[in-house]
């Protein structure tokens, strides 16, 4: 995949996702109509790339393990995750690590993301790249998790949980801190 050229192109990108993607990612539409505002679009980017990160936990947690929601909730917000503790606890919950090819698109993504952050020069073409790295890596990693759970954390997550019996809320706790989650965890299990 070859990354955009222009903003037309990039736009083009973004017409292709899903329409729940396209809703979660609401706001992202009208900082592309003129390719002027790419800071502003890589930093919502990367905001809404990391909410879905926890999203993903919890479609995996509730779905696969019957979780209970609002305990992997207020779990997931108490977490501080590094990439490495996100890949062990994602490869534990899902039984399958990130795909490499996946995970690549996020590296080339935030290599240039950490650039503007930190106040280093960067070009449009750049970030623009940047944010083509970040909407191919929501679409792969959200695919993944869909093939997984049946819903995508970077689309509508109504009706995760559905009827179906979830654990109660102090088994649940047990079964996030087997998965790496929880207070003082450091996810050894993966």
């Amino acid at each position: 995949m070859t990354p955009p050229k222009s903003y037309k192109s990039l736009k083009s990108v973004y017409d292709t996702l899903d329409s729940d993607v396209k809703s979660y990612l609401s706001k992202l539409e009208p900082l592309l109509s003129d390719g002027e505002n790419y800071e502003i679009a890589l930093a919502y980017c990367f905001l809404k790339l990391e909410e879905g990160h926890h999203r993903a936990l919890k479609c995996g947690l509730v779905r696969i393990h019957k979780c209970a929601s609002s305990k992997v909730d207020s779990e997931l917000e108490k977490q501080h995750f590094t990439a490495d503790k996100y890949a062990a606890v994602f490869k534990n919950v899902f039984s399958k690590a990130i795909p490499q090819q996946v995970k690549e698109y996020l590296s080339k993504a935030q290599a240039i993301r950490n650039k503007l952050i930190h106040g280093k020069t960067t070009t449009n073409p750049k970030r623009r790249e940047a944010i083509y790295y970040a909407l191919v890596y929501m679409n792969q990693l959200g695919g993944f998790v869909r093939d997984e759970t049946g819903k995508n954390p970077y689309g509508d997550l109504r009706g995760l949980a559905g009827k179906t019996k979830m654990l109660p809320p102090s088994s649940t706790i047990w079964m996030l801190k087997g998965f790496g989650l929880g207070d003082k965890s450091e996810a050894p299990i993966a």
